[in-house]
């Protein structure tokens, strides 16, 4: 199983890396390009349920998928709102599917590096991994589906932007803390993290 995860995890970090390397595409020496203000986004996400900064080799073993769109606040792009839709797959607290919004802080840091830092709203929709039963009124009963909770997703991370002939292309990478709440009675707030390595599109004006 640890090999399995070293494997997946190096796929991953290539993949990005690969992404990175495509600068073939140099912007230098270029006309300015216009690009439509709405930009199209997607990727993967390895999820867990753990105290950030905890038990990070677990994530891989529970993988979803995201899309989503941004728009941007200014013209260089460095504020952002991003929404997104997404769910994954989790044998051990069960699987759940989400929609979010976050506000984007986005700093350069080289000319095609830059920083991210996003805070936004989540709803959440966890489904139950086995029968789950409810103390009520002196009796156990059945619960059927899952529990829908409230979270506050605080993303940290990096992206890299190159051009191509239809659009500028921005391969990224964060770790999500996510505090969700009302869970249930006993356990109303509950913690989950998530690297989400994802692909972001802005196509060109015609």
């Amino acid at each position: 199983m640890m090999l399995r995860l070293k494997y997946m995890r190096t796929a991953m970090l290539l993949a990005f890396t690969v992404l990175l390397s495509l600068t073939g595409f140099s912007q230098e020496n270029e006309p300015k390009r216009e690009y439509r203000k709405l930009s199209i986004l997607g990727g993967i996400q390895c999820q867990n349920f753990a105290l950030p900064f905890h038990d990070m080799e677990s994530n891989f073993k529970h993988l979803g998928l995201f899309v989503g769109s941004e728009i941007s606040y200014n013209q260089k792009g460095t504020l952002v709102q991003q929404a997104t839709l997404g769910g994954y797959l989790n044998r051990e607290i069960g699987n759940g599917f989400y929609v979010s919004t976050q506000f984007v802080y986005r700093q350069r840091i080289l000319k095609n590096l830059h920083s991210e830092l996003k805070a936004g709203l989540n709803y959440l929709r966890v489904f139950h991994p086995t029968q789950a039963y409810e103390y009520d009124n002196g009796t156990w009963k059945e619960v059927i589906g899952g529990k829908s909770q409230l979270g506050f997703p605080l993303d940290i991370g990096f992206t890299y932007s190159f051009n191509t002939s239809f659009a500028e292309l921005s391969p990224y990478i964060s770790y999500q803390i996510l505090p969700e709440f009302f869970y249930n009675k006993t356990l109303p707030l509950n913690i989950y993290t998530s690297y989400m390595i994802g692909l972001r599109v802005k196509l060109l004006k015609k």
